[in-house]
């Protein structure tokens, strides 16, 4: 028998480890029971043999991957709730749901965005405005719902919460900030564009269907995140607040951005009245 080697005290890992070493028991089983046959030797050829008995055993990995299989399952579900339970993340993604499948946008064949598209998303918000500040301002908007937490005011309709919780002032301002911080990456616009398209691409959990995160999906979504930045540059006084807080370069750099997006945009809409004639 194996020595016994002590396994990660994770639990997780250690269904992992108890199931992947359940297999290499077998195998040493295996060798050991030729080497009794064998004046306690064992040859190379031996060794090759056995492994080739346990590659002819079809269901030789099963218990393995069942475990992995309903851990993976634990782990999108535990993901999903995060989702939902997650008053930051849930603020982000207010500001492109109706863009959703089974929204107002409708089914994927007519161009909604895929719900497995917010792992990917929350990567590439961590990646272009970092940890740090996501956390700062996380801890801000926690601390306006608390304060909202006893009122008998619209901010807690349970109906539409996150809607009039994406509209107050206070967190308006806080989530305009997180994708001004977005926008600036996009100073090489092309090719930022394209990076993102491929890192959510990298990044979708493809379930049965391979849906594929296009450039017409990335220049909606796109527009839906920055509405807030486009507007906050339109109105001098609140252009000012972003000059206070990003420099006047950074915001130059917006207006860049936005009208790099605005001509994709204007595009889009071309295409689709071609299509429509």
């Amino acid at each position: 028998m194996i020595a016994i080697v002590k396994p990660p005290r994770d639990s997780f890992k250690q269904r992992h480890h108890s199931a992947a070493f359940a297999v290499l028991e077998q195998f040493a089983a295996g060798l050991i029971e030729q080497a009794k046959a064998h004046g306690g030797t064992i040859s190379a050829e031996q060794i090759s043999s056995a492994l080739e008995t346990l590659r002819g055993q079809n269901k030789l990995f099963d218990a393995a991957w069942m475990t992995l299989e309903a851990d993976l399952d634990t782990v999108k579900t535990r993901q999903n709730a995060a989702v939902r339970h997650d008053p930051l993340g849930r603020l982000l993604v207010s500001r492109f749901a109706h863009q959703l499948e089974g929204r107002e946008a409708g089914d994927l064949e007519h161009g909604a965005l895929s719900r497995e598209i917010l792992q990917p998303f929350f990567k590439v918000i961590r990646m272009m405005v970092g940890m740090d500040m996501l956390q700062e301002i996380d801890g801000e908007i926690q601390t306006i719902i608390e304060q909202h937490a006893d009122e008998e005011d619209e901010l807690r309709d349970p109906t539409d919460y996150w809607d009039h919780l994406a509209e107050e002032p206070q967190v308006a301002n806080r989530l305009n900030l997180v994708f001004s911080r977005m926008a600036l990456h996009f100073k090489d616009y092309e090719r930022r564009k394209n990076w993102m398209i491929q890192l959510v691409n990298d990044n979708m959990p493809h379930g049965d269907h391979a849906w594929t995160f296009t450039e017409e999906h990335c220049v909606r979504l796109l527009r839906a995140l920055f509405r807030d930045v486009r507007s906050a540059l339109s109105k001098p006084e609140r252009s000012a607040e972003l000059v206070a807080k990003l420099g006047s370069e950074n915001v130059e750099t917006l207006r860049n951005v936005m009208a790099s997006l605005d001509r994709d945009v204007a595009t889009l809409h071309i295409r689709e009245a071609e299509n429509w004639e």
